[in-house]
């Protein structure tokens, strides 16, 4: 397997026939399977961390897996070590990182002024602005952002976290379906992904105010305050945020707290780009608790779930689109 292929699996470019070609790879080797494992690891810790990974030090861990007769056997070789390094350095050195994967798919529209930025699935990006405003945005979520006048507006769909440089008199606004967040002098989350019935804005520190698209104000955060907006009933509740839980997609962690399967699968189809399906419809309801991190495959995780959930699935493996998993 080259190193262009991988890197185009792991950005998501990948064409119909690369992905036929690469699943073929890995049905047929394990070896090349756990490489890839190995470098999707390593690709997704830089996402997380938004730094430089420091690859001498990747490459010893590895080599010391297998030069140190104490530790258990496993599938490295030096010839597979070799090919992760030169593959990490590939991936890394063409801004495999999450603040350049945001950069690289990011477009401004010279007529009006607007930038859009773009998160690739199962990655997090930064995105600092001019003014000191930093941005972190979730897997397979969108921004938009512009100046008008003196007013800073942006608009979400997906997930981010945001640290805004307040200025007094040039206010930052979020417009997030059918809510807007005024910023006043604040660090705030919102979830607001498409086909959810509800948008959640968790405040962390200073004050926020939750608009209506219309201007009039609905609710006025304190930090603590998570707004729960029910967009079919166009009503909003007040409770307390989870900070673990708030800040996990950042950390790479998947913090699971009684949630129902279904709103869980609905989190890692996001993540990992696969579908699911229920043929037991009855599972939709199980809840679970626990944190999983977000390197961890999708196989995985899934095995990880049937432990406790009782259920079983099935990876249906697709040459174009998503995969999609049946769970049984």
């Amino acid at each position: 397997m080259d190193q262009v292929l991988i890197t185009h699996i792991l950005t998501n470019e990948a064409t119909p026939e690369e992905k036929e070609i690469f699943y073929r790879i890995l049905s047929e080797s394990k070896e090349e399977e756990e490489l890839y494992y190995e470098v999707k690891s390593l690709w997704l810790r830089s996402s997380m961390n938004h730094h430089t990974v420091d690859l001498d030090t990747e490459f010893n861990l590895l080599w010391n897996k297998i030069s140190h007769p104490d530790q258990p056997k496993t599938y490295l070789k030096v010839g597979m070590i070799l090919r992760f390094a030169a593959i990490a350095l590939l991936i890394l050195g063409i801004g495999g990182i999450s603040g350049y994967l945001i950069s690289q798919h990011s477009h401004q529209d010279i007529y009006s002024g607007v930038q859009k930025f773009t998160a690739l699935k199962g990655s997090v990006g930064i995105i600092e602005f001019a003014d000191g405003t930093k941005v972190w945005l979730n897997s397979g979520s969108q921004l938009s952002y512009h100046e008008n006048g003196k007013q800073r507006l942006s608009e979400l769909t997906g997930e981010a976290y945001f640290e805004i440089n307040h200025i007094e008199d040039s206010p930052f606004s979020v417009k997030a379906n059918q809510i807007v967040v005024r910023d006043l002098g604040t660090t705030f989350n919102i979830k607001a992904y498409p086909g959810d019935n509800l948008i959640e804005t968790s405040l962390v520190e200073g004050k926020a105010d939750i608009l209506s698209n219309e201007g009039n104000t609905i609710a006025a955060l304190n930090p603590g305050d998570c707004a729960v907006y029910q967009l079919n009933e166009k009503n909003i509740e007040i409770v307390p945020i989870t900070q673990n839980v708030m800040s996990a997609w950042r950390e790479g962690k998947f913090v699971i707290r009684n949630q129902r399967l279904e709103d869980i699968f609905s989190e890692l189809s996001r993540w990992y780009d696969v579908k699911f399906k229920f043929e037991n419809k009855e599972l939709k309801d199980y809840r679970y608790t626990g944190t999983i991190r977000k390197s961890t495959t999708a196989q995985q995780v899934m095995k990880m779930l049937k432990l406790t959930a009782n259920f079983n699935f099935r990876i249906v493996e697709e040459q174009t689109g998503s995969d999609l998993i049946i769970i049984y």
